[in-house]
């Protein structure tokens, strides 16, 4: 490694965000790439100086890498994370990564460890604040939004077999909407899924917010789910259907609902009724809920408060999360 007096007066960092933690489910599910996470930052280099940047870990299927010439300012050079998905899947909490990041400056080449901390893919971080930015990423939980998880596939043919007339067209959109959601309430129940009291939540500030979350398929194979899971499950089975699913998010809770066909309304229910009571007892609780909560769910008060709609996260680019997993066997 050539060492030059360059080496010796270059200001560069590694910046990972947010606050040294890496969520990879935040790349998976951006249907762009999700890139940023990792970026190198210099300073004080002359303009017109080739720069290279190069990242390696456990995990990744390539070197990350970026390039860019100065231009006599600062220059961030954002490094493309590209995960092995059977990798990722081994990751089951939250563990210490070591990046090993190398900087060409012209002729010059730099290196530097950076040590954070891997968080698995079912932990969703929802808000960040950093350095007294504030970001809502409240939208991730539509990348836990699986609507060709196979679980749904198998939830369907049950429902089918409960309901003769699931597939039968109805010239009442709403009432096919709502006896569709009969059926899939009925085959949770007759599959003893229940509501799982137990808290998700795994950060709570300062700089983090996150939780868990349970996919389709874990939520049959433990028959609970709490009001995350619940919802997303619940919210995969209404994007299959083509319906516009939407999921709230208030203090320590979520609950789901969808736009009612034919209509500009919301209907909501209570996932906490799983296993508990009919479909009517949580459809009535989830407008009790929406009517205390709604006029919180204006986008300003995050991260307490917050109403993600599953088809417009969509048009933003964020794919269901299973979709880029199996994608990528």
């Amino acid at each position: 490694m050539l060492v030059a007096p360059l080496a010796l007066a270059l200001d560069w960092q590694v910046e990972v965000t947010p606050a040294g933690e890496l969520y990879p489910v935040l790349q998976w599910s951006a249907s762009a790439g999700g890139d940023g996470l990792v970026a190198v930052v210099v300073n004080g280099v002359a303009a017109g100086t080739r720069l290279r940047a190069q990242l390696r870990t456990p995990g990744l299927r390539e070197p990350a890498q970026a390039s860019a010439l100065a231009g006599g300012g600062e220059v961030v050079l954002r490094l493309p994370l590209r995960w092995d998905a059977t990798a990722l899947r081994e990751v089951e909490a939250v563990r210490t990564q070591r990046l090993q990041v190398q900087l060409e400056v012209g002729d010059t080449t730099l290196q530097r460890e950076v040590v954070v901390r891997l968080h698995p893919l079912d932990e969703a971080a929802y808000f960040i604040r950093d350095s007294g930015v504030r970001v809502d990423l409240s939208w991730i939980f539509a990348a836990y939004v699986d609507p060709y998880d196979p679980a749904i596939d198998a939830l369907l043919a049950q429902a089918r077999e409960f309901d003769p007339a699931f597939e039968r067209a109805d010239a009442d959109a709403a009432r096919q909407a709502r006896r569709r959601l009969r059926a899939l309430w009925h085959v949770l129940n007759a599959r003893g899924v229940r509501y799982d009291p137990g808290d998700p939540a795994l950060a709570r500030g300062p700089s983090v917010w996150s939780q868990r979350v349970r996919s389709a398929g874990q939520v049959l194979r433990e028959r609970r789910a709490n009001c995350i899971d619940g919802s997303v499950l619940i919210a995969s089975w209404l994007e299959r259907l083509g319906l516009h699913a939407r999921i709230a998010l208030v203090p320590g809770h979520a609950f789901v609902g969808y736009e009612v066909p034919g209509t500009r309304g919301t209907q909501f229910l209570e996932t906490t009724l799983l296993g508990h009571a009919d479909l009517d007892a949580a459809l009535r609780a989830g407008a009790t809920r929406w009517r205390k909560a709604a006029r919180r769910l204006d986008g300003r008060h995050a991260p307490d408060y917050a109403l993600i709609d599953v088809g417009t996260a969509r048009a933003y680019g964020i794919i269901p999360l299973g979709a880029a997993l199996r994608a990528n066997p």
